[in-house]
């Protein structure tokens, strides 16, 4: 009997539960086109999954501490660009120049923190935060535009597109990085005190600002990696695609916060884990995926995205008020 509560336990785990419905929409989809589970498939899913991953870690760290991230789109972009104005218009080296994207990756989120902090208090965090990573998005998309005059960056080393394409055994290296960044940050935020310090910040920041939480170091710290991690995208992508443009990134922004609802994330902070956003992000990339495999058409794309998310804002509503109702 304690074997069958336990069991019961782990399966009303919000991430095991979201883990499981995909695991069965994807014996479903094979059902319909058996090309789905096919090695090919698998590493397009890999590949791809993981980069949405990345993407959705990265909001994840806006959002638990309480904050929201609109700026991602931008940052994927700029990032994406500087590659190619520092490798191909500079020349510098590959490893210089992913370095200098990722630092100034880190500096946007780092500047975001700055400000919302100055203004909250007297305005609620979430406010200065909004205001000022939506700014972001147009500015850094523009800024984007301005150097490259909106043409594409070509000409890159064949040595670049090995960040995105390499493999190890059967595993594409972007499998490897999510591997490596999930092991990380389940150490940060279940072995550390900076992980109950993002939660604790997130749940009511003037709690934990009591007990000795410096929420403003905090967020500063979250925002600043949570940027980062974009950059890292932008990096990928523009290995993956060989080209620098200012069509990578500014479309992300709606899946990015989708995929952080379905993995479990809270839009209103305080919840959410790494293996969530893994989950959400691989969400996000399986339905584009699916498409594709299908033949259905890529219109439909947004379609399938707001259907599939209403379903699990359903089953989360559902999950909740089951819990509610069995504890009261």
């Amino acid at each position: 009997m304690t074997g069958l509560n336990t069991f019961k336990r782990f399966l009303s785990i919000s991430e095991v539960n979201r883990t499981i419905l995909i695991i069965v929409l994807t014996v479903v989809i094979y059902i319909l086109n058996p090309f789905f589970y096919t090695p090919a498939n698998f590493n397009l899913i890999a590949l791809w999954g993981s980069v949405y991953a990345f993407m959705v870690m990265g909001e994840m760290l806006y959002l638990i501490p309480g904050g929201i991230d609109l700026s991602p789109g931008g940052v994927i972009c700029i990032s994406n660009v500087l590659m190619g104005v520092f490798v191909i218009w500079f020349g510098w080296p590959l490893w210089l120049a992913v370095i200098v994207v990722l630092a100034v990756g880190a500096a946007i989120g780092f500047t975001s923190a700055l400000f919302a902090n100055a203004f909250s208090p007297p305005l609620k965090f979430l406010l200065p935060i909004f205001i000022y990573t939506i700014m972001l998005s147009f500015v850094l998309t523009g800024i984007a535009r301005i150097i490259t005059g909106a043409f594409p960056i070509y000409g890159f080393p064949e040595s670049y597109s090995l960040i995105s394409k390499a493999r190890i055994g059967p595993l594409p290296i972007t499998f490897i990085y999510l591997i490596i960044i999930v092991v990380i940050f389940v150490f940060i935020f279940y072995f550390r005190s900076f992980g109950w310090h993002l939660f604790a910040t997130g749940l009511n920041d003037e709690v934990a600002r009591k007990v000795g939480v410096n929420i403003r170091r905090t967020r500063l710290v979250a925002f600043t990696v949570g940027s980062t991690l974009q950059a890292f995208v932008g990096v990928i992508i523009g290995s993956y695609l060989s080209v620098g443009s200012v069509l990578v990134g500014p479309s992300y922004l709606l899946y990015i916060l989708a995929g952080a609802f379905i993995g479990g994330i809270s839009l209103a902070g305080g919840e959410g884990s790494p293996y969530g956003a893994v989950v959400g992000g691989f969400a996000v990339y399986l339905i584009e995926n699916i498409i594709v495999v299908l033949a259905i058409s890529a219109f439909w794309k947004e379609v399938a995205t707001g259907l599939f998310l209403f379903f699990f804002v359903l089953f989360d509503f559902y999950q909740k008020r089951r819990k509610i109702f069995s504890e009261s």
